[in-house]
């Protein structure tokens, strides 16, 4: 997979709807739920997003994202806001 664009519309989707999720939770301190939406995006990462470069930029920002969520929530905000513009491009929020 040479870019994210090559993912299908459908995982690209469903993981920007993970991201998007995660932010919210995380800009309002749950946590709990932050990390049920970061789940989930790694449960689809696994299953439909193939081995390369792609895979490890969003494996990356996922444990950063479960790292950070309860302590910096900035910083997790920000790990989710990058991996949505992997995926879409646009740092629209």
């Amino acid at each position: 997979m040479r870019d994210a664009g090559d993912l299908p519309v459908s995982v690209r989707g469903a993981l920007t709807t993970a991201f998007d999720e995660a932010r919210d939770a995380v800009r309002r301190g749950d946590t709990d739920t932050a990390l049920e939406c970061t789940d989930e995006a790694r449960r689809i990462v696994h299953h439909k997003v193939p081995p390369g470069l792609v895979n490890e930029q969003l494996e990356h920002g996922l444990a950063a994202v479960e790292r950070t969520a309860a302590d910096e929530p900035v910083v997790a905000s920000e790990y989710l806001r990058a991996m949505k513009r992997l995926l879409t491009g646009s740092d629209d929020d």
